[in-house]
């Protein structure tokens, strides 16, 4: 097991967690598959956590920083669905991949996207959440029903997903 995840310049704790990005199994793959930084299991809940260290401010969108913003905004939900995408093949059988050791999945998960932005602040956090959760596929939201957060460092912090 590996004492910490640095992520983004932020300390995520590793209990119950495969680090996707950094698996041989989807370093296989090459170009066209997208990877959030881990999946975690956490009070039931299978969290797929996407980090950054800075994101496009929502109160502050002017012609450029609404391109990035939206750009920003279809590779993290991409990262989200090829990420479960890719632990389902690995469940299914389709994919061979080995989770560590202390990664234990277990009946009756809810599906969490999490993206985490280092220095956000926490209101501009509920407008982004908003498009993200607009941006996934109907399809997705039906039959999968994720929550979707984002949290800034602190709150990540305070939630025992990081630590200071």
């Amino acid at each position: 097991m590996v004492d910490v995840i640095t992520e983004s310049d932020m300390i995520f704790i590793p209990d119950n967690t495969f680090h996707i990005e950094d698996s041989s199994l989807y370093k296989s793959l090459g170009e066209g598959v997208k990877s959030v930084e881990f999946v975690r299991i956490k009070d039931r809940n299978l969290m797929f956590v996407e980090a950054r260290k800075s994101f496009p401010n929502p109160n502050n969108l002017d012609a450029e920083n609404l391109t990035k913003f939206h750009t920003q905004i279809d590779e993290i939900s991409e990262k989200f669905l090829h990420s479960l995408n890719l632990l389902s093949s690995v469940e299914v059988g389709v994919a061979n991949g080995n989770y560590p050791d202390d990664f234990i999945l277990s009946d009756k998960l809810s599906l969490v996207f999490v993206f985490v932005i280092k220095d956000h602040e926490t209101k501009w956090c509920r407008f982004i959440r908003l498009k993200l959760l607009e941006n996934l596929p109907t399809y997705l939201k039906t039959i999968w029903r994720p929550e979707v957060f984002v949290i800034n460092h602190q709150t990540a912090v305070n939630r025992k997903l990081a630590v200071d």
